[in-house]
């Protein structure tokens, strides 16, 4: 309340100069409370209740009739002072304050502008993505149909090499368009269509690349919630895949345990690939680490301590979602 805080300070100064006659010093309280006003206020308030104190002040000191003229010059230029001060003070203040929103409404609109084009590259990467993959497909569909009905005289050999060409091609674009699509934090689906009932034909197909592959698989009759159960099929499968290509092992264990209303999930080879590893993983293990982190679960990779790679994830079968 500087205007209240001027009025007291002027009424005390008043009665301070009636009673003790602090001619000289009596100014310095009048010209705090003047510098808050002119602070803390604007500048057409600062103008009027200046132009009222230099008036009063005048009055006071033709009143006491001690100098009049020194006194006055003395006096009103310590009045306009700490009146310029303070009105200087306020106005840089304003001044910055202003730039900082405007550096603000600048840098929001120059992030809503790159988040735009994000968006126009991320829509022209996922339509060139549709016509390489459809094209690839659709090459693969009919060269499959032709090899379905060639006899053991024709080009049989042709029409499969041209499909695993064609295929490999389409995989190798793909591969590439997700690495630029895939967003840090991007989270990952967990509405999945394979869940434990496919274990079997995995640890089959893993088996038939020549790894000796084997499940553990202890649920003590608790129900899995299918969320749940998806997403931990889906770590276990992209487990395995890395063990196939990455750790030249011969052997894998699957182990799947309820415990304290947790799935722990484990999967471990002898194999050598802790020898090369990326501390921070591929795409696999971050894509595991943002399917439990959807269902409120966790990964970890790393050495096992018997010698070769470990997967660990912990999934809690009642799932805390996040919108």
């Amino acid at each position: 309340m500087p205007l209240a805080t001027l009025l007291g300070t002027t009424a005390g100064t008043l009665v301070c100069l009636a009673v003790f006659k602090p001619y000289h010093t009596a100014i310095i309280p009048l010209a705090a409370a003047l510098y808050v006003v002119a602070d803390l206020g604007d500048r057409r308030r600062s103008l009027i209740v200046g132009a009222g104190t230099a008036l009063l002040v005048v009055a006071v000191i033709v009143f006491i009739g001690d100098n009049v003229a020194v006194n006055t010059a003395v006096r009103l230029g310590v009045v306009l002072g700490v009146l310029v001060i303070g009105d200087t003070v306020r106005s840089r203040r304003e001044l910055r304050e202003a730039r900082r929103e405007r550096d603000l409404r600048i840098a929001q609109e120059r992030d809503q502008e790159s988040l735009r084009r994000i968006a126009d590259e991320r829509l022209r990467i996922a339509r060139d993505l549709h016509d390489t993959v459809a094209h690839a497909l659709v090459a693969i569909n009919v060269r499959a149909g032709v090899a379905a009905h060639l006899s053991a005289n024709d080009d049989l050999d042709g029409a499969l090499k041209d499909i695993v060409t064609v295929s490999a091609e389409a995989l190798n674009d793909l591969r590439s368009t997700l690495d630029l699509l895939r967003e840090v934090g991007e989270p990952a689906p967990i509405a999945l269509t394979l869940d434990f009932g496919s274990l079997t034909e995995l640890l089959e197909r893993a088996k038939a690349s020549g790894l000796e592959a084997d499940a553990d698989v202890q649920l003590n009759e608790h129900q899995v919630p299918l969320a749940v159960e998806q997403a931990g099929f889906r770590i276990v499968q992209e487990a395995l895949t890395n063990v196939m290509r990455h750790a030249d092992a011969s052997r894998a264990l699957v182990s799947l345990r309820v415990d304290r209303g947790t799935l722990d999930i484990e999967v471990s080879d002898d194999g050598t690939g802790a020898a090369h590893a990326s501390p921070h993983g591929g795409h696999g293990l971050r894509g595991m680490r943002e399917r439990a982190a959807a269902l409120g679960g966790e990964v970890t990779a790393g050495p096992a301590e018997q010698g070769g790679w470990q997967v660990h994830a912990r999934l809690p079968l009642i799932s805390s979602n996040r919108p």
